[in-house]
């Protein structure tokens, strides 16, 4: 084959469109939009468990607001929930302002308190599915103080499957009076302790009083040491504490009058220990109450 003037002009003409195309393309992606494909990202964790009573649970959550940017986001104040299995357990705000450079991450521990109630629906669910996970959702609704891409808010979401954390429980299951005194009598308390995490826990010095009617500190005790529940498991323990012969010829009176329909308060504080770090040194201040009937039924159903 003969290579003619046009031969090559064309030749040449093909080089110069393909140089061409190469160029136009590695100077679209250099000068292309640097921003085009990045977004801020959000992740949640659990904290640690600070303080339980019978009503809430204070916990903190550890969010890390990651920004790809290379522009500075600069948040005045946010909204932020929480939801298990669908249900809203957390919705709190955030009033502090926040400052994330370009291309870093920040960590923010969010203090937040839960409800029992809620908690104990959904564990009641997870309990009836045998689950020892469940499916949560983060969402938080972040005001900016400098517009962000042209926006002035900025709503982020995470999904992520996380263990189901079941709070321990502590149960009044019976009582009985022993070394009757003149002055102080004993009283032996015996309580349920159940935990259904897939770890055990430990309730670190408990102490005790019992209310019985309007008498108030009939009586009162602690425990030194560790009372140990195994994961998955209910323990029954039997408590002596001491009783004021005084206060409990006061509450005899009542129990004359009242019988078996004399309320009780036992207040119960202890800290909790275990591996999991959600449950280091927590506080408990629980107050269970009830009547004293209600101790022959659980006495009932313990012995079934």
């Amino acid at each position: 084959m003969r290579w003619t003037k046009y031969s090559w002009i064309g030749l040449l003409a093909a080089l110069l469109i393909i140089g061409f195309g190469v160029w136009y393309f590695a100077f679209k992606d250099k000068n292309e939009n640097p921003v085009s494909g990045l977004k801020p990202r959000i992740e949640m964790g659990f904290g640690r468990i600070s303080s339980l009573t019978d009503s809430t649970v204070d916990i903190t959550l550890d969010l890390l607001v990651h920004n790809p940017l290379p522009l500075e986001l600069d948040i005045k104040d946010f909204a932020y929930s929480v939801e298990m299995n669908g249900e809203v357990i957390l919705d709190n705000e955030y009033t502090e302002p926040l400052l994330i450079k370009r291309t870093d991450s920040t960590v923010v521990t969010l203090p937040s308190q839960l409800k029992i109630s809620t908690l104990s629906q959904l564990n009641k669910q997870g309990d009836t599915e045998n689950a020892d996970s469940a499916d949560y959702r983060f969402e938080g609704v972040f005001h900016l103080n400098k517009t962000f891409l042209g926006k002035d808010t900025l709503r982020l979401a995470m999904n992520k499957r996380l263990p189901m954390y079941r709070l321990p429980k502590v149960e009044m299951a019976g009582y009985e009076m022993k070394n009757l005194g003149l002055r102080e009598s004993e009283l032996v308390l015996q309580l349920k302790f159940t935990n259904q995490n897939a770890f055990p826990v430990e309730f670190k010095n408990p102490r005790y009083v019992v209310d019985v009617g309007s008498q108030k500190e009939l009586a009162k005790g602690a425990v030194p040491g560790d009372t140990k529940v195994a994961s998955k498991s209910t323990e029954l323990y039997d408590i002596p504490i001491a009783v004021d012969m005084g206060a409990l010829l006061k509450a005899a009176g009542q129990l004359i009058g009242q019988g078996k329909d004399l309320p009780y308060k036992l207040h119960f504080s202890c800290q909790l220990a275990s591996d999991n770090e959600m449950f280091k040194e927590s506080d408990v201040q629980l107050v269970i109450e009830g009547e004293l009937r209600d101790l022959d039924k659980v006495k009932e159903n313990l012995g079934n």
